[in-house]
């Protein structure tokens, strides 16, 4: 509040203010003044009586201001901060069980359950341990007892409904025959795995069961109700695997490479080829043919699979003899009446019409006897350094570069070869 403000207070505070005139209060304290000090002025005299009153009025109108303040303020300050305490952790004496008390915020996730009354509880890793949370023993032993009242049987299924709730389900992470899966317990109660054939596999509480799927059809996992009645939680379709059927041929070079015909059974099945592990084509022909460049065993395998995932894997092994060399002889006889024994060519590349090089090379000294990169063009024994046939009985190397192999063919080859 300024000077101002006071000032003006004030002056409403004393405006019309009048105080009573005693004629014989005011002789009586002249006289006893007029002995002690001497005479003043009357207008000193005036200033003291007006400060008093002043400090009379201020005085009055600080307590007036106070007395406008109400005493609730304070007792609503009281009232708001101890309604934010959070309240203790109950424990129901009865049960010794902890009583849970859901509250609404925003930072938290309210629970989610699938049906039955909303309940919290604490949340189970589906690894195979206990959690320090929840005792299942204690629950399991509650159970048992209520199934011993006499209680109507929709109170029944009510019940049911609220164990079904707090329970944890393994996985059905299976959907094939043959299939092997561990399914993990961690309830104190036994769950019911029901399978197609309606034959019930118990998977007892605390424990670890090792199922093999031999069925085809669904699966179910649950609860046996009270009353003995099998109430489903969760179920997986498991699917036959796809039946295939390879067949193999004997290996030819009829288009100059070495070839296998395979011949697959239920073409409408979508299948993977390998050929000694390497993945070669994904297709679904009945009919097909695979190169075996390699001397020794080339395995052959089919990998098929459904719509579920199913698979099934079939192969073969096929022994080959020798290393796939171009079907190149090693001699020759430039004098025979015979034109394919007269001249050095690799038989494949008579038939396989692929662009390639060729050279011959004098072992002796590493000169290049003759070169190639037609098929029609074969060496007829002549050195082309001298023109000269060729000594006899001397193995000369010779050595081919395919432009374009094929798949998991190597690009180079090479031999040696004999001039008769």
């Amino acid at each position: 509040m300024t000077n101002k403000n006071i000032e003006e207070l004030f002056k409403q505070a004393l405006d019309g203010h009048e105080l009573p005139y005693d004629a014989s209060a005011w002789e009586s304290l002249n006289n006893k003044l007029n002995k002690n000090i001497p005479a003043q002025s009357p207008v000193k005299l005036w200033r003291w009586v007006l400060g008093s009153l002043l400090l009379i009025s201020i005085t009055s109108l600080l307590l007036w201001n106070n007395s406008k303040e109400t005493p609730n303020t304070k007792n609503k300050e009281i009232v708001k901060n101890t309604s934010q305490k959070k309240e203790p952790t109950k424990i129901d004496k009865a049960t010794k069980k902890q009583v849970i008390t859901i509250q609404k915020d925003k930072k938290q996730p309210l629970p989610i359950c699938t049906f039955g009354e909303v309940v919290e509880i604490p949340t189970i890793n589906s690894d195979f341990h206990e959690n320090e949370n929840l005792n299942v023993d204690e629950i399991h032993k509650e159970e048992i007892i209520s199934t011993d009242e006499q209680i109507e049987p929709e109170q029944k299924h009510e019940n049911d409904v609220a164990v079904n709730s707090s329970i944890v389900y393994p996985a059905l992470a299976f959907n094939c025959i043959g299939d092997q899966k561990a399914l993990s317990n961690i309830n104190a109660t036994d769950l019911v795995l029901v399978k197609p054939s309606k034959q019930q596999l118990i998977l007892p509480a605390k424990s670890v069961t090792y199922v093999t799927i031999e069925e085809k059809g669904y699966y179910r996992i649950g609860t046996m109700s009270s009353e003995g009645s099998f109430n489903e939680q969760a179920n997986q379709l498991v699917s036959e695997s796809p039946v295939i059927e390879l067949m193999t041929e004997d290996l030819n070079y009829l288009n100059g490479l070495p070839t296998l015909p395979l011949s697959i059974k239920n073409s409408e099945i979508v299948f993977t080829l390998f050929v000694n592990n390497k993945e070669v084509q994904t297709t679904n022909k009945k009919d097909l043919e695979v190169y075996l460049f390699q001397k020794g065993s080339n395995q052959i395998k089919i990998c098929a699979s459904n719509d579920l995932g199913c698979k099934t894997t079939i192969s073969k092994t096929i022994s080959i003899e020798n290393d796939y060399n171009l079907l190149a002889v090693n001699a020759f006889d430039p004098f025979s009446n015979d034109l394919r024994k007269s001249t050095f060519m690799p038989y494949a590349l008579l038939i396989r019409n692929t662009p390639f090089s060729m050279i011959i090379i004098d072992p002796s000294d590493g000169g290049i006897v003759f070169s190639s990169n037609d098929a029609s063009n074969a060496w007829d024994g002549n050195d082309k350094r001298n023109g000269k046939m060729v000594a006899p009985n001397k193995a000369y190397i010779w050595k081919v570069i395919i432009t374009n192999p094929e798949q998991k063919e190597k690009q180079e080859y090479k031999g040696t070869i004999v001039r008769l």
